[in-house]
C-alpha cells in the first residue's frame, strides 16, 4: 500500500495500488463499504491490520522458543561431519610432514640463520606451542560436553 514515487509501477500494478490506497483511505475515514469486490477485500485487510492483537504473547515467549530451538541447533553437527573434519585435519598434518621431509632440506637450514631459527631451537617455545594447542583442543571438547567455561 506504500509506494515510492522514485520507482514507477508498471501499468497493471498501478490500478491495484490505487485501489489499495483508496480502500485504506476509505477505511480510515469510516466511509461505507463500496460495491466493488476487490475494494471490499482491500478494506477488510486494512481493517484487520488496524486492529490490535487479540492475545498478547506470554512474557517468557522468547525463552520458550529458544528452548525448543536449542536441541535442534546442538544436534545439527553430526558424527559424520566430526569424523570428516578429523580426517581432513589428519590429512593436512600428514601432507605438512611430507612437505617437510621432501622440501625441508632446502629451506630448514635457512631458519638457523635468523631469529626464527633461534626461537625454534628453544624447548620452551615448543612447550608453549604444545600447551596452546592442547588448551584449544580441550576447550573445544570441554564446551562441547556442556561444561562451563
Amino acid at each position: 500500500m506504500n509506494h515510492d514515487p522514485r520507482f514507477p509501477l508498471p501499468d497493471d500494478d498501478a490500478g491495484e495500488w490505487a485501489a489499495q490506497e483508496r480502500a485504506l483511505a476509505e477505511e480510515r475515514a469510516g466511509l461505507a463499504p463500496a460495491d466493488d469486490a476487490p475494494l471490499r477485500s482491500y478494506r477488510l485487510i486494512a481493517h484487520v491490520l488496524a486492529q490490535p492483537l487479540d492475545a498478547q504473547l506470554p512474557p517468557d515467549f522468547a525463552r520458550g522458543v529458544a528452548r525448543q530451538v536449542q536441541p535442534v541447533a546442538r544436534g545439527s553437527d553430526t558424527g559424520l561431519e566430526r569424523g570428516l573434519l578429523a580426517l581432513l585435519a589428519a590429512a593436512m598434518a600428514v601432507a605438512a610432514l611430507g612437505a617437510l621431509v621432501v622440501y625441508g632440506a632446502g629451506w630448514l637450514p635457512a631458519l638457523d640463520q635468523g631469529p626464527v631459527g633461534e626461537l625454534l631451537t628453544q624447548p620452551w617455545a615448543w612447550t608453549l606451542a604444545v600447551c596452546l594447542g592442547l588448551t584449544r583442543v580441550s576447550r573445544g571438547w570441554w564446551l562441547e560436553h556442556g561444561q562451563p567455561a
